[in-house]
Parts: structure tokens; sequence; C-alpha cells
């Protein structure tokens, strides 16, 4: 690489220029978070739905009218209802629009000085969401000038502007995180030109990530938050990696200056890719191993961004290994200039031809000569463990974060005047059992259970044949259904809750909730309908009732991942210990990564429970507690985790390996080992902290849930663990730390560091 350089740098320039023209396509082509889970209740209902339903659409929104001096019995606010029902009604994938000024609807789409039309939406996630940002400025324009205000509400207008608000926290924590970032590297690096190169390698490799992400999106679909992760993963490892590689490379080309070689440079480069490369290779890998293991959730969202994620990891290690010697090669010995001065420089970190030893060689020998010191830092990580106990998982979409776009205006109106659960309703399908239509048991025992579940206190409505067949003929039997289905007036009504076209053998029943759809009473009301309701309402002679609805979605998203927590952690602990048992070709000191790397894991887990679960420090990071952290987030977290803590753990560890292999001494490897790497182990930790720390200025709540456990647990992992708990445990260890059973030397591959 050092060779080609030129050649190489032009290549990336390439990849750079052709991977930022696809960005807007990829933004163009993000689809709202698909929270099913493969062979659930819920994705088997709304399968259903998609397939015998037409007429109702693969997903139901909301129109939300309001006014402040109008009601819809005013003949202009029915004028501007219309004009907007009719304008949507004509666009392309619209299925079904139900609106307050049709025949019997008034009463029941209108209250006061609101009203609503149901909009049925056909097509796929992304068609669903391109359509809906469309029919947002239909909307937006037939009411414009009248004194109704108009709004699309759902899960996919929502959906649109959560993803607007999510990029712009993305924009705004990198606007402050990476500026920060750079201060650190100058001071770390006490040089300016030095202080470019691990930015300009996270610039270019998360691009190219990007280039490749649009690439896919012409074969699969990603959601927003994909993009929110893939960028807090990608700048962080990119200046990880590179920053260790850096520090390599000045350190060689400083010993080398003075032996006139003519080929300094590139003798510098290839040594530092020799060790710090070869580290980074390592280090790269157990990232990656770590994020497949989300692939054994069978979740869309899950595979989505565990492919994201390892995309990411693949296209900076591609980076590391190839763009970064070829720059570090033309660069040379420029890559000092800009320096410091003197005083604002940092010293050396190992002994000297003095003889005195640097700062951190002076520390790491103090915690050798006292390793009780590991004592107080193990009580504290275990105590920030202990809000772990009891954590709550739930789902919260940010709909308070989009409180000043049309869709969270609508929600906003939705919930005042109607219910918030009306937003996105809980489906259950009752089918009958067996071949024929729905029978005279089927719909009476789906009349009673219409009639019941009305009674419920956390029910605002519950809409079924039965309450159709009851407004329109007075009686719920077959002949009334056949009735019904004769009547031109009732049958669009009718199409969207039997499928009379398709058998007749599947029906919808709509049941809003008083409560807003992503909150903890909406999922117990779920888990209550399938544990008790429906068992104890229904027999075994039918109709066999499945629940669905983004609430059910998220309830079988929280078993899903709840349930593949322990698989997920058993494949991530196991693969990790034997990878490090092929790099350090030691028993004791992968055991000790492991089991040290679950202590500040749980512990960052500890922290952002008792932040944002118990609602501790609300004023400072400007947000609300809804009582639970996201579900998805201990597992992510945890694979994520794992994987960039074992950075520090191999380029410290294989650092001391080599001190090891050269002179024999434990101490003196654990000492010298630690003043060679603690320094740029900090200046990352302190720079990735920044880079994830910053996500806490976002509106999302999950990005701050998000970047709060990344930001924590790497600092932890980084002072705490690599700085004190890890050469106090290698003290007490002595030369156990680098004993292997022979018969395991003789037949375990090997992996070189150095």
């Amino acid at each position: 690489m050092a060779r080609r350089r030129w050649w190489v740098l032009s290549f990336w320039g390439v990849v750079f220029v052709a991977s930022g023209l696809a960005y807007p396509h990829l933004i163009s082509s993000l689809a709202a978070s698909d929270y099913s889970v493969t062979g659930s209740d819920s994705q088997q209902v709304t399968r259903l739905l998609q397939e015998d339903f037409p007429a109702a659409g693969a997903e139901q929104d909301v129109i939300v009218f309001d006014s402040d001096t109008l009601t819809i019995k005013d003949a202009e606010y029915a004028r501007v209802v219309d004009r907007v029902v009719d304008a949507v009604r004509d666009e392309p994938g619209v299925a079904s629009v139900l609106g307050p000024t049709d025949p019997g609807m008034q009463s029941a789409l209108s209250r006061g000085s609101a009203a609503v039309a149901s909009l049925g939406l056909a097509g796929d996630d992304r068609e669903r969401g391109d359509r809906a940002a469309d029919l947002q400025d239909v909307v937006r324009d037939a009411a414009a000038g009248t004194p109704v205000r108009a709004y699309l509400t759902g899960y996919s207008p929502t959906a649109n502007d959560l993803t607007e608000v999510e990029n712009a926290d993305v924009e705004h924590a990198e606007s402050i995180g990476i500026p920060i970032a750079f201060l650190v590297l100058l001071l770390a690096l006490a040089a300016l030109v030095a202080s470019f190169v691990p930015l300009i390698t996270a610039v270019v490799s998360l691009t190219a990530t990007f280039g490749v992400l649009a690439v896919l999106t012409t074969v699969t679909v990603f959601d927003a938050f994909l993009l929110s992760i893939v960028t807090m993963i990608g700048v962080g490892i990119a200046i990880d990696y590179s920053l260790f590689v850096l520090f390599r490379f000045r350190e060689e080309l400083a010993r080398v200056r003075g032996e006139g070689r003519a080929d300094a440079v590139a003798h510098s480069v290839g040594r530092a890719m020799a060790t710090s490369g070869r580290t980074i290779a390592y280090s790269g890998v157990i990232v990656a191993i770590s994020l497949c293991s989300l692939f054994v959730v069978d979740s869309p969202m899950f595979h989505g961004i565990a492919l994201g994620s390892v995309l990411v990891v693949v296209c900076t290690l591609l980076v590391a290994w190839t763009m970064l010697p070829a720059l570090l090669a033309a660069l040379g010995e420029r890559v000092n200039r800009g320096s410091l001065p003197k005083r604002m420089q940092p010293r050396e970190d190992v002994a000297q031809e003095s003889g005195r030893p640097g700062g951190w060689e002076r520390w790491a020998r103090t915690v050798l000569a006292r390793p009780w010191l590991a004592l107080p830092a193990v009580a504290v990580l275990v105590l920030f463990t202990l809000p772990t106990a009891g954590i709550k998982l739930g789902i919260d979409l940010g709909i308070s974060s989009i409180y000043d776009k049309p869709s969270g205006k609508g929600a906003a109106i939705l919930a005042d005047k109607f219910s918030a659960g009306a937003l996105s309703p809980v489906q259950i399908l009752a089918s009958h059992e067996g071949p024929g239509a729905l029978g005279a048991n089927d719909l009476g025992t789906i009349d009673r259970f219409t009639t019941s579940l009305a009674e419920d206190p956390r029910v605002a409505g519950v809409y079924s044949v039965a309450t159709l067949l009851r407004q329109t003929t007075g009686t719920v039997s077959p002949q009334a259904l056949r009735q019904a289905e004769q009547d031109p007036a009732v049958k669009p009504v009718l199409d969207q809750t039997v499928n009379a076209g398709g058998g007749g053998n599947h029906t919808v029943i709509t049941v809003v909730p008083k409560v807003p759809v992503d909150s903890s009473e909406a999922t117990d009301l779920v888990e209550d309908l399938r544990d008790d309701v429906i068992p104890a309402l229904t027999d075994p002679a039918g109709p066999r009732m499945l629940v669905g609805g983004e609430t059910a979605q998220f309830v079988d998203l929280s078993d899903e991942t709840l349930g593949k927590l322990p698989v997920v952690m058993a494949m991530v602990l196991t693969l990790s210990f034997f990878y490090l048992l092929l790099v350090f070709r030691s028993l004791l000191l992968p055991l000790k990564a492991v089991v040290l790397n679950l202590l500040a894991t749980f512990a960052a887990f500890g922290i952002t429970t008792w932040v944002f679960q118990k609602g501790h420090l609300e004023g400072l990071f400007g947000f609300t507690s809804v009582g639970f952290i996201q579900v998805y987030l201990p597992i992510m977290v945890f694979a994520l985790l794992f994987g960039l803590s074992m950075d520090y753990e191999v380029f410290l560890i294989g650092r001391m390996r080599e001190e090891y292999l050269r002179t024999g001494d434990n101490d003196e490897a654990v000492a010298k080992g630690l003043a060679h790497t603690a320094r740029p182990i900090a200046a990352a930790a302190v720079i990735m902290t920044a880079v994830f720390g910053c996500f806490l200025v976002a509106d999302v709540l999950e990005l701050k849930e998000f970047g709060l456990a990344l930001a924590a647990a790497v600092l932890l992992d980084a002072t705490l663990v690599r700085l004190l708990l890890v050469p106090a445990f290698m003290k007490v260890a002595g030369r156990a730390n680098w004993w292997l059973p022979p018969f395991l030397d003789r037949h375990l591959p090997r992996m070189r560091l150095d």
C-alpha cells in the first residue's frame, strides 16, 4: 500500500465521490421500522389482512381535521372535509377512504371541532412510506386557505417525520461530537496534520458504507434507525482503529529517524500495520462476530441492523488496511507538521535514556505494586449494575419528538379529542375453523366478544362485523351478513371488515385503546387479550382469534428479544472466548476478558436504567421518562459493546504479549504494554464517549438511550477496566496469564499479533 499509495488513494477518492452521490438515494429509500417477528401472531394477522382485505389496505392511517371556529355540522367544514377526502381518494396506493361526511359516520368520526377520516394504504413498507409523504402534501394543499386544518397521521406518516427528526439528530450530534473528537486528537497527537488522519479515515469509511447500503436498497429495505446506529458505530471504530495505527506509525518513525534509513517511512508503515494493523483486524473480526449474533433474532429490524453494522465494520477495516497506510506513506514526516508548542505536548509514556519512566508507566507500576486498588473499582461497577435487576422493557415510538410535525400535530388532536389508541388500534383477526364462511356460532361469539370488550375501562371503542350488522340490519346472523353484502351503501364498509370476496371466513375486530399505542398499558391490554379475554370468551368450536396491530408487534418483539438474549449472550461469549484463546494463546486471559467485559456492559445497562427508566437527570438530558427501556436496547447494545470493548482488550494485551515474548518478565510486560497503549486507549475512549454521548442532545428518546449506554460502557471499560482492573489482575495472576496446556498449544492454529 505504501509503494502504490497514489493508486490506492485515487481508488478511495472515486469510492468516496460515488458513495456521496448515492447518499440521497439511500435517504429516500429508508422505510419505517419493521417491528414484526417472523411467524408471530401479529405477523400472521398482517399477512392475512394484506391478502384477504385489499379494500382495507395494508395499513390504516387517519386524516385528522380541526378548526378553531367550526364543527362538522357547519357546511364550510364539511366542504373542506369532502375536498380533502376526494383529493386523497384519487391518489395511487389509496385502497379506501371513509370520512365523517359519509352516511352514518358523522357521530362516530367527529368530536366537536375535530373530525377524522380513516385511510387504507396499499403496498409494502417502502411504498407506504413514499405514499404517506405524498399524501401529506395532498392533504395540506387541499385544506390550505381554509379555517380547517388537516393532517395525515398513522404509522407511516409518523415514521416519515421521525426519520426526518432522527436524521437531524444525527447531524446535530455529529456537529458537536466531531469538533470534540478533533480537539482530543489534537491534544493526544500534539500535531495538526496527524489530528486530521483519524477524521479522514472515519469520513471515508462511513461514506463508503452508505454507498454499499444504497446499492443494497435495490434488493432489501432498511429502516431509518439503522442510519443512526451505523453512524455511531462507524465514527467510533474508525477513529479508534486509525488512532491505534497512527500512534504506532509515529512511534516507529521516531525510532528509525536517527538510523538514516532510506525507507524509513515505508518501514514504519509496514511495522505499524504488522502490529497495530494486525490488532485492529482481530478486533474488527470480534466486533463483526458479536454483531452477527443479532441474526438469530427473527425480526427484519434486527437483521437489517446486524447487516448494516457488520458492513460498517468491514468497510472501516478495508479503509484502515488500504487507504490509511497509503495516506501515512504519502504524508511521511509531514504527519508531524503543525506540532503544538513544547509545553502543550504530552510527556513520554515510557522510560527514556534518562531512565525516568513516563506518566503512564509510573501509573502501571503503581497498580502493580498495589493491586488491591482494583477492589474499589469492582465495587463501583457492581453498584452500577444493580438497577438492571428492575429493568422494564417496552417500545417508545418517539411521538413526543415530532409534536411540531404534521403527523405529530394530528396525533395530538387524535389523542385529545378521540383516543390516543386511535393512532394505531389493536386488530384481532377472527377466522372460521375449517372450510366455509363465518357461521352463526362465529358471529354470535364475535357479538358477545365485542359487547364484553367494549365495557373494558381500558378500551375506548370496539368495532366489528357485529357492530356493523346491528347498525344496518338490527341482527347478527349469517342471513344479516348476506343482506349487508347486497346493500350498496353498506358493502364498502363491509369489505373492510369481512373478506366477503375471498370466502367470507375472516373478519377484523378493531379495538381502540384509551392509551397510546406504545404505552405499557397498551401492551398489558394485548397480553390480557391473548392470555385471558379471548380464551374466556371463545370456545374450541371457534372462531380462532389472533391479535395483531402495532402494539401486538411490540409484545411479540419483546418476547422474541428476551427469549433470544440468552442465546445471543452465549454465542458472543463463547465465540469471543475461543477467538481470544487463539489470539493470546492463554486460557486465563480470555476468561478474564469475558468476565470484565460482562461487568462493564451490565454496569452501562444499570446506568441507562437508572437514568431513563427511573427518570433521574430528566432536566439535564431533556427527556420525560416513559417508565421503561427500549426493548431492543439490551440485546443490541450487548452485542455491540462486547465487540467494541474487545478493541481495547486486544490492543492492550497484544502489546503486553509482545513485551512478554521479548523479555519473559510478566510485570515488565504489563508496565511497558500499558505505558505504550494507555494514551491511545484513553484518547480513543474519550473520543468515542464524546461521539456516543453527543446523542444525548437528540430529540428521539431511543437515540438518547443508545448514546448514554454506549458512552458509559466505553468510558467504564477504558478507564476502570483497562487501566486499573486489567493490570491488577495480571499482577495477581503472574506467569499464569500466559499459560496454555501443551496439548492445546500443539493443536490450536497460530494467530500472530506481531
